[in-house]
C-alpha cells in the first residue's frame, strides 16, 4: 500500500524583480520522494530556476539528495526532481529558487523512509 503525504510550502521569500514562484511542493510515496515547484516572471530574461530535495541534518548543512535545473530564456519556469535516498529513514524537504538570489522557499519536512 503506498502511502502519500504531501508537504507544504514555507511564506514565500524575495525573488528576482518581477518573478513570483508558486509553492513548491514535496511527496513521497513507498519511499519514492519527489519535489517541484513552479514560477512566472514578468520579462523575458536568461534565469536557471532549481528544485532540490534535500536530507534535514542537525548541526550540518544539509545535502542536496536530487536537484533539476530549469535554465530558459523566457517568463515561465517549471522544475521537478525525484529520488530515493538508498534505504535510508530521515527528514526530507523541497527547496525552490533561482540560482540568482540567495533566498529560496523551502516545504515542510517530512520523515521518510526512502526505497
Amino acid at each position: 500500500m503506498a502511502l502519500n503525504v504531501y508537504a507544504l510550502a514555507s511564506p514565500a521569500l524575495a525573488n528576482p524583480q518581477g518573478c513570483v514562484q508558486g509553492n513548491p511542493y514535496f511527496s513521497q510515496s513507498s519511499g519514492y520522494m519527489n519535489a517541484n515547484n513552479d514560477a512566472d516572471c514578468q520579462t523575458s530574461v536568461t534565469r536557471t530556476f532549481r528544485v532540490e530535495i534535500k536530507r534535514d541534518v542537525s548541526g550540518l548543512p544539509d545535502p542536496v539528495v536530487s536537484s533539476y535545473d530549469d535554465y530558459w530564456t523566457g517568463t515561465y519556469y517549471y522544475a521537478s526532481t525525484s529520488s530515493c535516498d538508498g534505504g535510508r529513514t530521515a527528514k526530507y524537504y523541497g527547496r525552490s529558487f533561482f540560482t540568482s538570489n540567495p533566498t529560496y522557499e523551502d516545504t515542510g519536512k517530512l520523515t521518510v523512509t526512502t526505497c
